[in-house]
């Protein structure tokens, strides 16, 4: 029988490099840049790319949302830090993590890309359904390609960006599951989009859809948005088009559009994107928040068996799945920091509970075998831990996990 220290050893040593990688030592990144040339717009396009960091070496790699970010040079960066802070940092999980493709505007381009239709006052103009080929064709496969996508797409912009979003909704649907549209450029080209949005929505089912809509105050100061509905200046011409959209939206039913609209008061244009992008997200990610009781996490809540907690977390994921559809999954870092603190604290049923639930969700990776190994090990089941380690080296050779079963074997 291999003697108590050795194991406390394994677990100890474990412990201090799994919960620190999947922790504290995740490097500071800001994305990178990369570039495509597109054959439809005849240019190259820069882009500027976040990618959630993962320790592949010992974690398998999962699949992302993705955020497409027009005007991406101004609204990179916020995103960025705000889904960071939402989704990872202390162990936030407001928001998944996911992959921002930031799609910067070439000089001198940025209004024939986001319009949608050629206007004689802006020469520039009317490149809309070609940028969005550009999307569709070139983008968004060569980010599946070369990234770790899944197959859930968001779309947002501001302004003539926020104008690109809705005609992309309106008129190439499937093309995103999430819009977002900060204080659009309804009124562009006499309202031309708007006029024509209403026939089509009407006629419209959209599949597991959302929308996200926002209006700064763009108004004559002490006027409301009841007044601006009736008014006919050209001041307010911006405003009134936006809410003519969000009644078009709230007159049409049986669309089967999941959407909001928020009106930001104290916003002007320029201000509203921070604060609209980040309850755009918290709206599209309403539900992927795990439920929590006060003040004890239900994890450590000792009213709860690990059948129950079991239960509740597969539930949870089986709803979000539906409502995003595809197979959205929990974290194999977090399910296994999970076991390996309630493995610490001699609470096996959780333990075994939250290693499993990595076997049965993550049956790729070598680590969830390896864990369960380490598992059976801290309990003195060495037959366990061999079969478990064995499992974990058919799938990835790795030295330590060899050694492992070396010294189990003298």
């Amino acid at each position: 029988m291999i003697k108590m220290k050795f194991f406390l050893l394994i677990i100890f040593l474990t412990l201090s490099s799994r919960y620190v990688n999947g922790q504290q030592q995740i490097p500071v990144s800001i994305g990178h840049t990369d570039t495509l040339h597109s054959v439809i717009l005849n240019e190259k396009r820069a882009l500027w790319i976040y990618a959630p960091p993962m320790d592949t070496a010992v974690f398998f790699k999962p699949g992302y949302p993705v955020l497409y970010v027009l005007d991406g040079e101004n609204n990179f960066l916020s995103l960025m830090a705000m889904i960071n802070q939402l989704s990872v940092i202390n162990g936030n999980k407001v928001f998944p993590e996911m992959i921002i493709v930031g799609i910067i505007n070439t000089p001198g381009n940025r209004t024939r890309d986001l319009t949608p239709s050629k206007n004689p006052i802006f020469g520039n103009s009317g490149g809309g359904e070609n940028f969005t080929a550009f999307l569709e064709k070139e983008l968004i496969p060569y980010i599946d390609k070369n990234y770790s996508a899944a197959p859930y797409r968001m779309l947002a912009g501001h302004s003539l960006g926020g104008l690109m979003v809705i005609n992309t909704l309106v008129n190439h649907t499937s093309l995103f599951n999430a819009y977002v549209a900060i204080d659009p450029s309804m009124s562009y080209d006499q309202c031309k989009l708007l006029n024509s949005s209403k026939k089509i929505l009407q006629k419209k089912k959209f599949t597991k859809t959302s929308l996200f809509l926002a209006a700064a105050n763009t108004m004559t100061p002490g006027m409301d948005t009841a007044a601006a509905r009736l008014d006919t200046a050209q001041v307010t011409q911006h405003i009134r088009a936006i809410l003519n959209l969000s009644d078009q939206l709230t007159l049409i039913t049986g669309h089967n559009l999941r959407w909001n609209f928020n009106y930001y008061p104290e916003e002007d244009h320029t201000s509203v994107p921070l604060i609209a992008e980040y309850d755009a997200l918290k709206y599209i990610f309403q539900h992927y928040k795990f439920p929590q009781t006060q003040p004890v996490h239900q994890f450590f809540d000792k009213t709860y068996t690990a059948a129950d907690l079991k239960k509740i977390i597969n539930a949870h994921y089986q709803a979000l799945s539906n409502e995003m559809g595809y197979v959205v999954r929990p974290s194999e870092q977090d399910l296994n920091r999970f076991g390996y603190i309630f493995t610490s604290e001699k609470d096996y049923s959780r333990a075994e509970m939250f290693f499993q639930l990595n076997i049965e969700y993550y049956p790729e990776s070598f680590n969830t075998y390896d864990s369960m190994g380490d598992y059976y090990l801290s309990k003195d089941d060495v037959p366990a831990a061999i079969s478990y380690f064995k499992k974990a080296l058919k799938l990835k050779y790795r030295p330590d996990i060899k050694m492992k079963l070396e010294k189990l074997k003298q």
